[in-house]
């Protein structure tokens, strides 16, 4: 507890609030470039995103949708979507899972 203060103290807290300010901003990247039909750029924002958090299921889904919808590449739409209901331990009550498995089911069937 010690230790936490005194990180507080001198500051060394500092780095954890950059971070989450990195991710809100590239957060608003990405609905920015979504909203401005910029696909790739909301790509390139989604793995920026996902480097610093590796299990964002949302950031898979909107990854998920880009690859199926925008760039025609089923295959690697159907590795986020998978991604998703894994990260989210296949419990259906996630939203962002519900919504994986049925585009996942979608995209299967399409692709049959």
């Amino acid at each position: 507890m010690v230790a936490t203060i005194l990180r507080h103290v001198m500051g060394r807290a500092e780095p954890d609030q950059q971070r989450v300010a990195f991710v809100s901003a590239l957060r608003q990247q990405i609905g920015r470039a979504l909203a401005e039909e910029r696909y790739r750029f909301a790509e390139h924002f989604c793995d920026k995103l996902l480097a610093e958090e590796p299990r964002d299921i949302e950031t898979w889904l909107v990854k998920g949708h880009l690859y199926w919808r925008c760039f025609s590449d089923p295959a690697a739409a159907v590795n986020c979507f998978r991604q998703v209901v894994i990260l989210g331990g296949f419990e259906s009550s996630n939203e962002c899972v519900a919504r994986a498995r049925t585009s996942l089911e979608r995209l299967l069937a399409q692709m049959s």
